[in-house]
């Protein structure tokens, strides 16, 4: 699968691994696409990842144990850090993955979410997943911040910390990866111009000479399993 250079930015996944700040001799697991891992790569000695999709290129680090992160093959208690990159809202049961990350998390473990999250308000909410499955039909939802922290809660994962940045976004570079044909790229256009002075997304649409740019709310999540 084709990934966005801005979902797959190095520097931003970087600094989210320092946000996280583990120890050289941290065992950590990426349960999500595997970007990342070759972050955490730089950190740790040791880096588990479930995506097939690094079975090509990844860092010597990096161990590739493809898995199900719905039902993570590995004992209770086996990891210091247990991270997913910007994918977490396309899982099944974010609250099955939760429940198996706060298993799998050792005692005072941390798990790190990164993830683009849907506007609190109702109606702009669903204004962003109606273009985004006009770009990709197998989008499933963003989730709101507020909806993580409280799967966090529900596994007794204490939410330590939370930043919440904006992310810039260039319409052609956003449609990357998605599988929408010509017509329904301009349609998806027309609806993204007519939504600049109302503002109905949230998405904070402007024109700039031909482009469509806009920003999307890109949150960190770091929680702590009880020590």
């Amino acid at each position: 699968m084709t990934v966005s250079r801005v979902i797959a930015d190095p520097k931003r996944l970087g600094r989210l691994a320092a946000f996280v700040g583990p120890a050289r001799s941290d065992l950590v697991l990426d349960f999500g696409t595997g970007v990342m891992a070759s972050a955490f790569a730089r950190r740790v000695d040791k880096v588990i990842a479930l995506a097939w999709e690094l079975r090509r290129s990844r860092p010597d680090s990096v161990l590739l144990e493809p898995a199900d992160p719905h039902e993570l093959p590995f004992p209770d208690d086996s990891f210091d850090v247990v991270a997913c990159g910007p994918s977490f809202h396309h899982l099944t049961s974010p609250r099955i993955v939760l429940r198996e990350v706060a298993r799998v998390l050792r005692p005072g473990g941390r798990t790190a979410i990164e993830d683009i999250i849907a506007s609190e308000q109702s109606v702009r909410a669903r204004y962003q997943d109606r273009l985004e499955r006009l770009r990709d039909r197998s989008h499933p939802g963003y989730l709101r911040l507020s909806q993580i922290i409280a799967y966090a809660g529900e596994v007794s994962l204490t939410v330590r910390r939370v930043q919440v940045q904006d992310l810039p976004r260039e319409f052609n570079e956003w449609l990357i990866g998605g599988r929408s044909s010509p017509g329904r790229i301009e349609h998806i256009r027309r609806l993204m111009v007519g939504a600049v002075m109302a503002d109905l997304s949230g998405l904070r649409i402007r024109l700039v000479d031909d482009a469509v740019l806009f920003t999307q709310q890109l949150a960190w999540l770091i929680a702590e399993k009880p020590g």
